[in-house]
């Protein structure tokens, strides 16, 4: 099984010591996953959006599992110069079409984003998230609200105070990759090996 992973610095691991992020502490051991951590730092949904296909095409095989990941919104709700990076309804579009086009080629998953250090910027990523879950409910697609456990339990906000005040350390995505492979929706999703085929 091929297993692609798209999102940002969260995605990425930035911060983790081990540089394995959440998404590569989800697949320890299961040497039947070959895991692809294509996050990028900073990256939008824009971003993703202009560039998933692409890097995904280079990966594919048309003799295995196809799983599709993604993780973003943190970096769209950020402000620059007064305005937001991503507004939230083209976050939305972007999450449409991102979601729609990879679920015509494989098994697809998208995991909300965590909760950001900033009070001001976590309130406009709590509300993107309820929209993106929406969305991805419409579509069919499984979604995994990490946001309000994250921030319930504190240690991802602590690691990141105590590092760069964004992202957290090895702990802080173990609970995330822990709060991950707990979801029925992801043993679903690593463990379903019926033969797709990518187009």
């Amino acid at each position: 099984m091929r297993m692609l992973a798209f999102g940002d610095s969260f995605m990425l691991g930035v911060g983790d010591p081990y540089h394995l992020g959440w998404i590569g502490r989800t697949v320890l051991g299961r040497t039947d996953i070959t895991l692809y951590n294509l996050g990028v730092r900073r990256d939008t949904s824009q971003d993703i959006a202009a560039r998933w296909r692409r890097e995904a095409s280079d990966r594919m095989r048309t003799d295995e599992p196809l799983r599709f990941v993604f993780s973003f919104g943190a970096n769209d709700c950020v402000m620059e110069d007064g305005e937001l990076r991503v507004g939230p309804a083209d976050v939305l579009k972007n999450a449409q079409k991102i979601l729609t086009d990879a679920a015509a080629i494989g098994l697809v998953l998208m995991v909300g984003p965590p909760p950001p250090g900033d009070p001001l910027l976590a309130a406009r990523v709590a509300s993107l998230d309820d929209a993106l879950r929406i969305t991805a409910h419409h579509l069919r697609i499984p979604y995994l609200d990490v946001f309000t456990p994250l921030r319930e339990a504190g240690l991802w906000e602590a690691e990141a105070r105590e590092g760069d005040g964004a992202h957290p350390a090895q702990d802080g995505y173990q609970q995330l990759a822990d709060l991950v492979m707990a979801h029925p929706a992801w043993r679903a999703f690593v463990d379903d090996d019926r033969p797709l085929v990518a187009h």
